[in-house]
């Protein structure tokens, strides 16, 4: 892993950009996704000064991190990277220090030498620290003032939360509760907090640590969920189905503790929650965009443990097989090389929901939107050297930062990647692409697809992704996972857009074939606005997304004689339009919408099948709504769409 990794590099086709990859961001051209470097930057130094040699220079982490400094605009460095590894402080617990050798280096960067590093920093002078976990820097004392930490640092609960509180290098400390009584402790104190509170209130924890050198004091928010679990809805559209998957054979993913560490091994096909198929990303429906990366997602898998929910998913890239001649995706093809966003989109049951909004518009400006309730969202970049953030929904049903991120405490999410042949053995898709190769979005649904393993690709060539994320900064525990379920979607991007998602939805390919317009050369997928509609997968438990009807108190009377039945039920209007669903006299995605929630047993209404059956198999299949989307974004769809019936 090198520093200065570029952001979005890869949304350039030209080849003599690959080699920009690896070192300085001097050379980068300025492109879209540096808004989402300006979402998540972090505070620096901001004057650059040279470093002295003999300086101490300090870092706080909870791994032993390298130092890697250089001299701006050149190729002097202290060490090949990472750099040089740090030395614990003695008589600190995360404290690590490194003297700098030499008086030319003015850049630094901390990093763990595995992907995960700070940003290009200006070396901020002598005896300073920089916190990893507040990505700030600070003067330097080896004086050492109390420190303060938590069992869980806030977020939600269900019904109580009990938290355990310990303070180190403090001769006194207190702490109370939403303001109240001052509780003295000396080392550590166990508190039950919010079992008399009502549901969506919240508790404040605040704590008061004092020494001779000083006093640190520090608050915990908690807000207790409303009832009813992650039963999640939201959803105006049923799971795409066909060669795609949610929860395929009921599974919701399995309890057991995952080493996350880059390697597959742990998992099993039991654990599978969502599937995808290889080779329908953006680039593949036109015949221009093969020299781009794939950002093409698999499959996503789900477990969990009294800790940590883990999820792992695999991504594909068979350049090899559909078109080698194009060399870029073939040797920059490792996503981890590259600063791309990716969400994870969950829901706990929290009691607010957010569609993915901001008080200024979208989550880093991706555009996408989502139907399906989510409570929480994880945001990293495929290198990890943006996040892991946590996201949260207020009552406003916005996105803001979680607690632990603003207070600078880590959000605790682990990740690692790897290459290598996917957890079923099996890698299936279309194998061609282009439109002169008469590739459609939405084409994959129904399919006879190949396995690309039999058709010689390298499955070197694969990635995957596992990561961990601590239940105590979702709000939630094992049992909730176990009793009630929560909801998951990944989505990754590429340029402002989403590229792919899993589960999967039509709106991650419906501009794909447009051109992208800041390069005709690469697809507007990039920059197009995606409404998600489908639902979240589940994990733990299927939730309980559609509502229960109410009966009538007293039955209706029954009539003497049994109604004349309609010939089509509903009875067809004169003058309705093929795929106008809802009778108002034009086909929008409502149309495919409603044919989705009927699917789903959303709504109770019978469609007509003259008007609904839109490729005319007689029969009203979750097709039929593909038909509607694919004619309304400009695509080829079955004659007769929009024209009476």
């Amino acid at each position: 892993m090198s520093r200065g990794d570029p952001l979005g590099a890869a949304l350039f086709k030209d080849k003599n950009i690959g080699g920009i990859v690896l070192k300085h961001s001097k050379k980068l051209l300025a492109i879209i996704l540096t808004v989402i470097m300006i979402v998540s930057a972090v505070t620096v130094a901001a004057v650059n000064v040279s470093a002295a040699a003999g300086d101490k220079i300090y870092c706080r982490a909870s791994f032993a991190p390298n130092c890697y400094m250089w001299k701006k605009n050149t190729e002097e460095n202290n060490q090949a990277w990472p750099g040089v590894k740090m030395t614990k402080v003695s008589g600190e617990t995360d404290v690590y220090e490194y003297t700098v050798p030499d008086n030319k280096f003015n850049m630094i960067i901390f990093n763990n030498g595995s992907g995960d590093q700070t940003p290009d920093m200006d070396y901020p002078g002598g005896n300073k620290i920089y916190d990893y976990a507040t990505r700030q820097w600070s003067d330097y004392s080896a004086d050492p003032v109390p420190s303060i930490s938590v069992s869980n640092e806030g977020g939600s609960f269900k019904d109580s939360v009990s938290v355990t509180i310990t303070v180190t290098d403090a001769t006194s400390a207190y702490y109370t509760i939403d303001g109240a009584g001052q509780k003295s402790f000396s080392s550590s104190a166990t508190v039950t907090l919010g079992a008399g509170i009502a549901e969506g209130a919240s508790v404040k924890l605040s704590v008061t640590a004092t020494n001779s050198y000083g006093t640190v004091s520090k608050e915990y928010t908690y807000k207790k969920r409303t009832s009813g679990g992650g039963g999640g809805g939201g959803n105006t559209s049923g799971a795409i189905g066909g060669n795609y998957a949610t929860n395929p054979n009921g599974g919701y993913g399995k309890r057991k503790t995952i080493t996350v560490d880059g390697d597959k091994s742990d998992w099993d096909s039991s654990m599978l929650i969502a599937q995808g198929v290889a080779n329908d990303d953006p680039r593949v429906y036109a015949h221009w965009s093969m020299h781009e990366i794939a950002i093409d997602d698999y499959a996503m898998y789900a477990a969990w443990d009294n800790n940590n929910l883990y999820v792992m998913y695999e991504m594909a890239n068979v350049q090899d097989v559909v078109a080698p001649g194009e060399d870029f995706p073939l040797t920059q093809g490792n996503l981890w090389i590259y600063n791309l966003p990716v969400f994870m989109y969950i829901y706990t049951g929290d009691g607010e929901v957010t569609h993915n909004e901001t008080a200024g518009g979208t989550l880093w400006d991706t555009g996408t939107t989502i139907d399906a309730n989510s409570d929480h969202v994880i945001a990293y970049s495929t290198n990890a050297s943006n996040g892991p953030f946590i996201y949260t929904a207020n009552s406003n049903g916005k996105l803001e930062p979680d607690v632990l991120v603003t207070k600078g405490a880590q959000t605790g999410i682990n990740i690692k990647w790897g290459n290598g042949k996917t957890l079923s053995g099996k890698l299936m898709g279309l194998t061609k692409a282009g439109t002169d190769n008469k590739r459609e979005a939405g084409d994959c649904v129904d399919a006879e697809l190949t396995d690309f393993y039999t058709a010689g690709h390298n499955a070197k060539m694969d990635m995957f992704y596992e990561i961990s994320i601590p239940l105590k900064n979702l709000g939630i525990s094992a049992d909730d996972i176990e009793s009630s379920g929560i909801g998951i979607m990944k989505v990754s991007t590429f340029g402002t857009s989403g590229m792919d998602c899993l589960p999967y939805d039509l709106s991650m390919a419906d501009n794909a074939a447009k051109p992208y317009s800041k390069d005709s050369s690469t697809s507007a997928e990039k920059e197009d606005s995606d409404h998600i509609t489908v639902p979240l997968a589940r994990i733990g438990a299927a939730g309980s997304d559609v509502p229960t009807p109410v009966q009538p108190t007293n039955p209706p009377v029954q009539p003497t004689a049994p109604p004349v039945q309609p010939t089509d039920t509903p009875i067809t209007p004169v003058g309705a339009l093929l795929g106008d669903v809802d009778g108002d006299g034009i086909v929008t995605v409502f149309d495919a919408t409603m044919i989705q929630r009927k699917i789903a047993d959303l709504i109770a209404e019978a469609l007509s099948l003259t008007v609904a059956d839109v490729d005319r198999d007689n029969i009203i299949t979750v097709f039929d709504a593909t038909h509607i989307q694919r004619y309304l974004a400009g695509l080829s769809a079955p004659s007769g769409i929009g024209q009476p019936v």
